[in-house]
């Protein structure tokens, strides 16, 4: 967590001097109560008066830094929190297709949804009650030093004996966030499969396993909070019983104090509250220090993402963006755990300013095939060469210049029209608009309420610019009629001359000179 503390230095700091002012303040007023005590028993009423006024106008400065630091601290704990979630997602966005799906989609949500609120709520605000209480006890140590240097070293020493408690209960205090952790996302997989499953549940009548599924989701979430809460209930229960008899250890000795004529009636009074101040702090600073340490194994698991990025030192830079061949080579592939090669010794040579169609029974690889044309799959064995350089030696950036692929699951976005067509690119605003109007996108459409057939026709919006471009088509007209997908079809063959695609409908590319590739 120190890398996005030191990110964020300056609002950190700034949060902490106003904590730290704040702790200043009470700790002084407090020291105020022995006066105040002093003037009662001496019957000064003015004095006594003056004071109490004194008091309360420390306490209402303590309440305008109290307002200020809230918003301080919740402006950097969001910025830390955007930080980690960019982070996570950056190295995620290195994977591959493969190491991607090693973990499903609910796994990634779950880290960013929940392991990240809970760095959010037992890391960073534990963090920010730390400095406060910290301040509260070196402030109220310092004024015990003020009243006798043995309060002062009796208070000492039994601090240091609380603060001690939760570096010897860590490893038993991070366990348990560790299990929140595989709980939530236990909880994620086991509901979401409920409601994606929401169709087939129906059919059957069986609906009510909706509530069966996330009761079940819920049990390992409640197990996993339940024996946190029972970790950090006996670390604060033995810390409490240091507490109590500490500020009775003080509170005795200033009595004794008081009777040595070392310190005034009043006295009491003050180094009660300090007292209380010193060991209620420890007290809380044990318990959030313990909830902070609890976090480290989610930093810890997210490092363990294997971010397989591209090697600088082993790419090549293709001199253009054009593409001019995708060559397969006795290409062979299998998924893991399968037996047979979904792709077996494939050997073929794409050029540009050709068509093809790759045809073959389903679940022959024609969608695999793309994927290893794009580097998302990488071949067991074989080469593939993209203007005849081994698809090992460039990035996927340098790749999907030249390749374009419209995938067959479409992924539409909660943004605008346009973004959904730009996908965050830097795209002059006539080309968006003029591809837009090839295709038939409506600027009126909501992107909430898409049909399946405007879906694809705004996945293909977003081949934009791409004249010199490889073309990936994969069923891209499944979801119109035969009519319109023979016209879309057309259209993308305006927008570039070199174009594969996967399409089960024959009717459909009736009429076009094209390759027919065969993966059977």
């Amino acid at each position: 967590m120190f890398k996005y503390l030191k990110q964020h230095f300056l609002l950190v700091v700034l949060a902490s001097i106003l904590l730290l002012s704040n702790s200043f303040l009470q700790v002084y007023a407090a020291t105020q109560m022995a006066q105040l005590a002093n003037f009662l028993i001496a019957r000064k009423f003015t004095a006594f008066m003056t004071t109490l006024a004194f008091i309360f106008g420390i306490w209402l400065i303590t309440f305008v830094l109290t307002f200020i630091e809230g918003y301080l601290q919740e402006l950097v704990t969001q910025q830390i929190v955007t930080s980690i979630r960019t982070d996570l997602v950056e190295s995620l966005s290195h994977l591959s297709t493969l190491e991607f799906q090693q973990k499903s989609v609910d796994y990634y949500e779950s880290w960013l949804q929940n392991d990240v609120n809970l760095i959010r709520q037992q890391g960073i605000n534990s963090l920010f009650v730390i400095i406060r209480f910290s301040g509260n006890a070196i402030f109220a140590l310092g004024a015990l030093l003020n009243y006798s240097y043995l309060l002062f070293s009796i208070a000492l020493i039994l601090l240091i004996l609380i603060i001690a408690v939760p570096k010897l209960v860590k490893p038993f205090l991070t366990k348990g966030a560790s299990e929140i952790s595989a709980a939530n996302e236990k909880f994620l997989q086991v509901t979401s499969s409920a409601l994606h499953g929401y169709e087939t549940l129906s059919a059957f009548n069986a609906l009510k396993e909706l509530v069966h599924l996330t009761k079940v989701g819920s049990q390992f979430v409640k197990r996993a909070n339940v024996h946190n809460a029972c970790r950090q209930g006996a670390v604060g229960l033995v810390t409490g019983m240091i507490n109590i008899g500490s500020q009775l250890v003080v509170l005795g000795m200033t009595g004794y104090l008081h009777f040595q004529g070392v310190v005034s009636a009043g006295a009491i009074l003050a180094t009660a509250e300090l007292a209380t101040k010193v060991f209620d702090s420890a007290g809380i600073i044990n318990n959030n220090f313990a909830k902070m340490m609890s976090v480290t194994g989610l930093f810890a698991k997210f490092k363990q993402i294997d971010a397989q990025t591209d090697n600088d030192e082993q790419q090549i830079s293709l001199p253009n963006d054009q593409f001019e061949s995708l060559e397969f080579r006795n290409v062979s592939f299998s998924y893991p755990n399968t037996k047979t090669d979904i792709i077996d010794n494939f050997s073929y040579k794409f050029t540009a300013g050709e068509t093809y169609q790759l045809t073959g029974i389903s679940g022959r690889g024609k969608t695999t095939l793309f994927r290893l044309a794009t580097k998302q799959l990488l071949p067991q064995s074989g080469q593939i060469l993209l203007n005849g350089i081994d698809l090992c030696q460039l990035s996927r950036e340098q790749i999907n210049r030249i390749i374009v692929a419209v995938p067959q699951n479409i992924t539409i976005f909660p943004e605008s029209l346009d973004y959904n067509v730009t996908l965050g690119r830097e795209l002059k605003t006539q080309a968006v608009a003029k591809t837009k109007q090839t295709f038939g996108v409506n600027d009126n459409w909501q992107v909430e309420s898409l049909s399946g057939g405007e879906r694809q026709r705004l996945a293909l919006a977003r081949l934009v610019a791409v004249k010199d471009k490889l073309v990936l088509l994969d069923e891209s007209f499944s979801s119109v009629d035969l009519p319109t997908s023979k016209v879309l079809l057309e259209a993308v063959l305006k927008q570039t001359n070199s174009v594969i695609l996967i399409s089960h409908r024959q009717a459909e590319v009736a009429g076009l000179k094209l390759h027919t590739v065969s993966l059977d």
